[in-house]
């Protein structure tokens, strides 16, 4: 499978939105994520504004609410107020240091400068009314509750396919119960694990076996592209960290144009398709890549790794000595894989990490 494009999807995504997710962005179930997802999606409403027809206004000392042509008020989101702030060219950081008088006052200047302009609204239409984005007629909105179906279709077909257990509330230590479904203002998170259908991989002394793993995230509010990424594993943590993660195929989709409603569809159909498949592909792949060899010796292999990956050589060098470290040969593709995201997750910075896992990516899909 070729991969579409690079993921910025690492061995410590999931991990890092279990760490990070308040409890009531967290569902024990897809099916749950559905149902919350679709009832918001049925209480809000798309609405056309002009940009100079609207104002803010201050309802508390630290708090703003949008009033439009008609007088209507409705709250604004932290998310929303920082697009509003954004059209209006006004810092929301610096915003969020001064009285809410002074605030709104600096917002409805910048508006009102502004071309005119119109903008989508997406209002939460229950009391208190709510603005949870603010975007330009350009934005392609592809609804959580859509995609989440798409997800729950995969898993009747497959019931293999579930959440990997995590500790409850991201607690460590705490009861393990399913994870890695959120949903929250801004987006939701999707990450599941496809536990029975294993791949042997043979240079693992405990004969674990190797398993399928997708991540799949999307904003409606404008805050993120659309993002789906599947990957190989070894094991999965009660806090999420993926181990032996190896990114195989994905997309990635801005929320720009009308065409995304169609990419999206083609994406999904083609990515579910390496999702449903028989893992007798990926074996052969894993095969392939575990009796490969990149060169016939550790300087050979290094020479390979900084012309074709386009690593340092120092990053190659270090990849090497842990591949040799875990790896029962560090000259295979599969090993050196190994030894590149043994280094990524060494590595603090996410930069470094996604250079690291970039070029194990390529390296894996490059197996013939």
């Amino acid at each position: 499978m070729n991969g579409i494009g690079v993921s910025a999807v690492n061995a410590y995504t999931a991990h890092r939105e279990w760490a990070s997710r308040p409890p009531d962005e967290r569902y024990a179930s897809v099916q749950a994520l559905f149902e919350a997802a679709r009832a918001r999606r049925i209480r809000t409403e798309e609405r056309t504004i002009e940009t100079v027809a609207v104002r803010t206004e201050a309802v508390g000392a630290d708090a703003l609410a949008l009033r439009d042509a008609s007088g209507r008020q409705a709250a604004l989101t932290n998310w929303s107020f920082e697009q509003l702030a954004g059209i209006a060219g006004a810092p929301p950081k610096y915003l969020r240091t001064l009285p809410a008088a002074i605030a709104s006052d600096a917002i409805n200047f910048g508006l009102h400068r502004q071309r005119r302009e119109q903008h989508q609204l997406l209002l939460d239409r229950d009391d208190p009314w709510t603005v949870h984005a603010v975007t330009s007629p350009r934005y392609a909105r592809v609804h959580h509750d859509e995609l989440t179906a798409r997800v729950l279709d995969l898993m009747a077909q497959h019931p293999a396919w579930s959440l990997p257990l995590g500790y409850k509330d991201g607690v460590f230590g705490a009861e393990r119960v399913p994870s890695g479904a959120y949903l929250g203002d801004r987006d939701m998170f999707l990450f599941l694990v496809d536990g029975n259908r294993d791949l042997d991989d043979p240079t693992d002394p405990s004969h674990a076996g190797v398993f399928r793993g997708f991540i799949l995230r999307n904003s409606d509010v404008g805050a993120a592209a659309l993002t789906l990424d599947v990957f190989l594993f070894r094991a999965v943590c009660g806090n999420h960290i993926i181990w032996g993660f190896q990114h195989v195929v994905g997309f990635r989709r801005r929320h720009v144009g009308t065409s995304i409603q169609d990419e999206w569809t083609a994406s999904l159909e083609s990515v579910r398709a390496a999702l449903d498949a028989d893992v007798a592909g990926d074996r052969l792949v894993l095969l392939r890549a575990q009796s490969q060899e990149l060169g016939s010796n550790r300087a050979a292999v290094i020479e390979t790794a900084v012309q074709r990956l386009e690593l340092s050589r120092k990053h190659a060098d270090e990849a090497y000595t842990l591949a040799e470290t875990f790896e029962s040969n560090p000259r295979s593709v599969w090993g050196y894989v190994q030894g590149l995201t043994r280094l990524s997750q060494r590595t603090p910075w996410q930069d470094g990490r996604f250079t690291l896992d970039r070029a194990a990516s390529r390296l894996l899909t490059t197996v013939h």
